[in-house]
């Protein structure tokens, strides 16, 4: 196999390694983990969720009976069915997709452990939300058990001799251009991610690695951290804006709100009206709906690429280019006469920024404004 990020690559069929032929494929099993040509772990991650519900269907009717406790039965969860789908979770690249479908795949297991609920209201019987669910199991979640897994193996890759594969391709960095579009996120952005989420922002992980005391504690800390404020009841939404002790979360649901606005028109006003009108439409509704309470957000890079990636998706297929066309961002801006969403939002927050300061000093804003927190930093 030939590892290539241009899934058409042109291939010979064979490979030869001295006098040895092997066949060229696209795809191999090996230890049990599907391998990829273009190095992706997202048919891995499809074929161990497809494992799991084999299990799941094998065990069902253990699951819902009414004969065993619920202990017994989250325990055969986690013998017999999460270590199935874990299997080789140690190299996953994990992206938003791929989390969220590990998670619909644990939720309906535990719903089938803890049954129905009946409401207080109505009488009727429901399914259990997210949040009773993980209320009920005390366990910590699939994506908690990657992480930490991935954590532990990230250590042990580390702290390998510098002449092992492993510490070589962990250390080691692609010679070349990179083609257009994001870089995929890669295994090690997953793990710094993981240990930012707890407190540690160095990017010096091979140190960090050799003190065994300090990574097992970040490994103990990432298991027993829940930050999916979905699955919790600290967030709220409060005049359309969802509120929580993490702000990328009201960026998130507006972002998805105004991609299924900009489907909705595309579907709705494709072949019936003019390019024109399809962008005030996209101008007049889903922009002002994404940009709805973006005078408080604090964005990172990430929050502002994803902001211009939403603008821009809908622009380039009305003005039918695709990123193979290597037609630049702000070319096609110009063309389109399109606005700059970020320069929007630097717009709309200082308007509320002097707003705020003008305000009365006995008003909430103007004293968040000036308030300065006492002790240390964390």
């Amino acid at each position: 196999m030939i590892m290539s990020r241009d899934e058409n690559i042109v291939r010979n069929g064979n490979i030869k390694i001295g006098n040895l032929s092997f066949e060229d494929v696209m795809k191999f099993k090996y230890l049990g983990a599907t391998v990829t040509n273009i190095n992706d772990t997202r048919e891995e991650i499809k074929h161990r969720i497809n494992m799991g519900n084999v299990c799941y269907y094998s065990v069902e009717k253990l699951l819902s009976s009414s004969l065993l406790s619920k202990n017994l039965k989250v325990r055969i969860y986690e013998t017999g069915i999460l270590s199935v789908v874990l299997y080789g979770c140690e190299t996953w690249t994990l992206t938003l997709r791929e989390e969220h479908r590990l998670r619909v795949f644990e939720n309906k297991v535990l719903r089938k452990i803890f049954g129905a609920k009946r409401d207080e209201v109505t009488g009727e019987w429901r399914k259990l939300h997210n949040t009773e669910l993980h209320a009920l199991y005390s366990s910590p979640d699939i994506i908690r058990n990657i992480k930490s897994r991935r954590l532990r193996w990230g250590r042990h890759v580390a702290r390998m001799d510098e002449s092992r594969n492993a510490y070589r391709v962990l250390v080691g960095r692609p010679e070349g251009k990179r083609p257009l579009g994001r870089p995929k996120r890669r295994w090690e952005d997953n793990i710094k991610m993981d240990l930012r989420e707890v407190g540690y922002d160095d990017r010096d992980l091979i140190n960090l690695a050799q003190d065994r005391d300090q990574w097992r504690a970040y490994v103990r800390a990432v298991m027993n951290l829940r930050v999916i404020c979905a699955f919790l009841s600290v967030r709220f939404t409060f005049l359309e804006c969802d509120i929580s002790y993490h702000g990328e979360i009201d960026i998130n649901g507006k972002i998805a709100t105004c991609n299924k606005m900009n489907g909705t028109i595309r579907r709705t006003l494709k072949r019936k009206v003019r390019k024109e009108t399809i962008m005030k439409f996209n101008k007049v509704i889903a922009m002002p709906t994404c940009l709805y309470g973006s005078e408080t957000w604090t964005m990172t890079k990430r929050d502002i690429s994803r902001l211009q990636a939403t603008k821009m998706r809908f622009i380039r297929a009305r003005a039918g280019y695709s990123l193979t066309d290597r037609k630049r961002n702000t070319d096609i801006r110009k063309d389109r006469n399109a606005e700059n969403l970020i320069k929007k939002v630097e717009e709309y927050r200082s308007s509320w920024s002097q707003h705020v300061q003008r305000m009365n000093n006995d008003r909430i804003p103007e004293q968040i404004m000036e308030y300065k927190p006492k002790g240390r930093r964390s």
